[in-house]
Formats: structure tokens, sequence, C-alpha cells
């Protein structure tokens, strides 16, 4: 489910070393290292783009 990957996302991006927070009054938006805030999708193909993840459906 998409909502996993991307809880995992967020898990394994902290888990790197970078600041990932979920924006106040919003569903599904974060900051990741003070930058502007982006959906869960764009968190997990960040997760993806640095290695952190694969982008398969089981990964």
């Amino acid at each position: 489910m998409l909502t996993d990957r991307i809880i995992r996302a967020v898990a394994v991006l902290r888990a790197g070393g970078h600041h990932v927070e979920e924006v106040r009054g919003t569903a599904n938006v974060y900051r990741v290292d003070g930058r502007d805030p982006v959906t869960g999708p764009v968190v997990l193909a960040l997760a993806i783009r640095l290695g952190l993840m694969d982008g398969s459906r089981d990964g």
C-alpha cells in the first residue's frame, strides 16, 4: 500500500540523517531538511533516488 511505503520512506530518510517533519494542519505533506513542503509520494521518490529504498513494490 502506498501509505505504508511513504511511512517507511520517512523512517529510512530519518535513519539516513535527514530531518523529516510532517507539516501541521495537512495530510501527507512533509518538509525534508527544512526545504519546501512536499507530498508523501515525493518523499517516497526521494528515498528511492537516494538509494535508501528500491523502486519495487516489495522493496
